[in-house]
């Protein structure tokens, strides 16, 4: 499969389970590639398939020996190792996206792949939790940004920095969540950045953000990751909440045993149980509902990060009236033939699933909980009194 890089003297292309580009003339290349990386010039960019199985067994080829295992998949294309730089990536390149995008004499193409299995953040606690890694499908976000441009070393340097913020960008756009802490993501824990230069035309000396170049980046990079991600994990913006909460951890399955705590009708009767979290599914599927759980998250980050003013650290949001506000809302809406509203306090529901959730986030879930609860009940009590 051909892809179109927009730039004469280099051709890229799939073949099997890997994406190759070659150029005519050698490209100045800043990467942070397994195979051959650093600042270097070679003709060819090459990124591997790994196979299925890899991140099962942390000792496996791939792991054990990253570098040896691109060398003997490159070394297949009958490229000179020392002409070529390997990245690899457990993301099919079926996948893959490319982007590219021009401002006068300048012409950029991003080709990304993206995977997010293994999503992080930075400053999260990981490399002292290596052996607590769970076997699992491995995600990587590569990409290949080539400029059609004469870059220095320091420029170089400067367009990575513009990748990697773009990267950041389109992962918050996509509330990507690490799966360390929960945060928004930055990046995975396995990602690559291929910089290369064809060194034609005038000398580009910056690439920030306010830059012609620095553009040209942070617009193809956030579009050609979203769409990868979209390509290989269907993950996009308007995604359903519930995708979204089980992303941080919470699912009606867990939201249904913890509200169980002060209901035995739903640990006594698997019929209702079921009622019940069919009608939970059913009204977190509400945009104004969804609307409401999105608020919550929100403010329980902000809380968290101490970006509300007077709001005590380790409240985190316990004493605001808003929480109540949200829950009124949420039960008003949701109630059936006017019933007042009633405080549903979220320390009530107390587990280690619960404590995942920030104070708002858990106080607009418990009235949702209840409304639901309210009104399967409600049904329950008509039944048996016919």
């Amino acid at each position: 499969m051909k892809l179109e890089t927009g730039i004469k003297s280099v051709e890229a292309e799939i073949q099997e389970n890997k994406m190759v580009l070659r150029s005519k003339t050698p490209l100045k290349i800043l990467s942070s590639a397994v195979l051959n990386g650093g600042l270097r010039e070679a003709e060819c960019i090459v990124s591997v398939h790994v196979p299925e199985e890899t991140g099962l067994d942390i000792d496996d080829e791939v792991h054990r020996e990253a570098g040896g295992f691109l060398n003997k998949e490159t070394s297949k294309l009958g490229i000179p190792q020392d002409q070529l730089v390997g990245i690899m990536t457990a993301a099919k390149m079926k996948n893959v996206d490319v982007v590219t995008s021009k401002f006068e004499d300048i012409t950029l193409t991003v080709i990304a792949t993206a995977g997010v299995h293994f999503a992080a953040t930075a400053g999260d606690d990981i490399a002292s939790k290596q052996s607590a890694f769970p076997p699992m499908e491995w995600g990587t976000i590569n990409i290949v940004a080539l400029v059609d441009g004469d870059l220095t070393d320091s420029c170089m340097v400067n367009a990575v920095s513009t990748v990697a913020e773009a990267k950041t960008v389109a992962l918050r756009e996509l509330d990507v969540r690490s799966r360390f802490s929960g945060e928004i993501a930055t990046g995975t824990v396995t990602d690559s950045v291929v910089l290369a230069c064809t060194k034609r035309g005038q000398k580009i000396e910056y690439a920030g953000t306010a830059t012609p170049l620095g553009e040209l980046i942070g617009k193809s990079v956030r579009e050609a990751v979203k769409k990868a991600l979209r390509n290989q994990e269907s993950i996009v913006s308007d995604r359903p909440l519930t995708r979204r909460l089980k992303e941080r951890g919470i699912t009606v399955e867990n939201m249904t045993t913890l509200f169980s705590q002060i209901s035995s009708v739903l640990d006594q009767n698997p019929e209702k149980r079921r009622q019940f979290m069919e009608e939970v599914e059913h009204v977190l599927c509400d945009q104004n509902i969804a609307a409401l759980v999105i608020a919550g998250l929100r403010l329980d980050e902000d809380a968290k990060s101490g970006l509300i003013p007077e709001n005590p650290a380790k409240e985190h949001g316990r004493n605001f009236v808003l929480s109540k506000i949200l829950q009124k809302a949420v039960t008003d809406y949701l109630s059936k033939d006017g019933q007042s509203y009633k405080y549903i306090r979220p320390d009530y529901l107390s587990s280690i699933f619960a404590e995942k959730m920030g104070w708002f986030t858990r106080s607009i879930l418990s009235a949702v909980m209840y409304s639901v609860y309210s009104n399967v009940i409600e049904d329950h009590s008509k039944e048996q009194k016919e």
